[in-house]
């Protein structure tokens, strides 16, 4: 989701750092920016890979974001691995650097004991992938200023992003907020009926873009499960046995060419 975020500031004229502790998680990410942009072009959307790239430098340093106006933290939805590196960012960085967590899931009020200036860090949630998705919700903590909340929402729209401003902090903001009711009542109805009875009723009669099962593997498997680990412990209900189980097989969705679907030849037809 990182390097994704990345490439969307770069497109727009940003320079961008992305930092990983591992030499191949940024590897695997520079290939990935390079094969959207590629496919971005043939659809007339960018004129010079070249030139988005020479905007995007990796780096095993942290000490390399210390500079940035803008530190976005996009790591996987676990508070102990988000708090560790939302505190390592906040000590090194600018006093007039804003800082913002892509957590789709977890109160940014909860995430702000974490970082050493809160009124100054925000949530920016984008949706996979960052390139394509035009949603980003802008989430307000507790401790948020009103000044940097707003300059949040003016980030998102420099990116050619429509904000959500998200004033209420509550688990899940808005769109998971629904989600998460959606993929419980289809995840109720496994056993009655099948993975791909129930995508066509998603994608066919409720006009969904994609089936329900179809965007929980294409999301990850891991991101989701993980997601609802930390949701139930603050008291939501999202319940998914056949979300675990997978977790658990190391069925992770598209990633892993396996999930609730076969991945193997690509999407899924339903």
């Amino acid at each position: 989701m990182g390097h994704g975020i990345g490439e969307v500031f770069a497109i727009y004229g940003n320079y961008v750092t992305l930092y990983d502790i591992y030499p191949e998680a940024l590897k695997k990410a520079t290939i990935n920016v390079i094969d959207s942009l590629e496919k971005l072009k043939q659809k007339g959307k960018v004129d010079n890979i070249d030139e988005v790239m020479k905007r995007i430098n990796t780096t095993l340093n942290i000490a390399d974001i210390s500079d940035s106006d803008l530190v976005i933290e996009a790591v996987p939805e676990n508070l102990e691995l988000k708090s560790m590196i939302l505190l390592q960012a906040s000590t090194i960085v600018r006093e007039d650097c804003v800082l913002a967590s892509n957590t789709s899931s977890l109160p940014v009020s909860e995430l702000s004991r974490y970082v050493r200036r809160p009124e100054r860090f925000l949530g920016l949630h984008f949706f996979n992938p960052p390139v394509l998705m035009r949603l980003v919700e802008v989430v307000k903590g507790n401790e948020t200023s009103e000044k940097i909340f707003n300059q949040g929402i003016e980030i998102a729209k420099s990116i050619g992003k429509i904000p959500i401003p998200v004033r209420k902090d509550v688990i899940g903001f808005v769109v998971n907020r629904i989600l998460f009711r959606v993929f419980t009542s289809a995840c109720s109805l496994l056993g009655k009926y099948t993975v791909e009875e129930i995508d066509s009723s998603a994608k066919y009669l409720l006009g969904f873009p994609m089936g329900i099962f179809e965007l929980l593997d294409y999301t990850g498997i891991d991101t989701n499960y993980l997601i609802s680990l930390e949701v139930k412990k603050r008291g939501f209900n999202y319940t998914c046995p056949a979300l675990e189980e997978l977790y658990k097989k190391g069925n992770l969705g598209s990633k892993s060419d396996k999930g609730f679907y076969d991945w193997r030849s690509g999407r899924p037809k339903i």
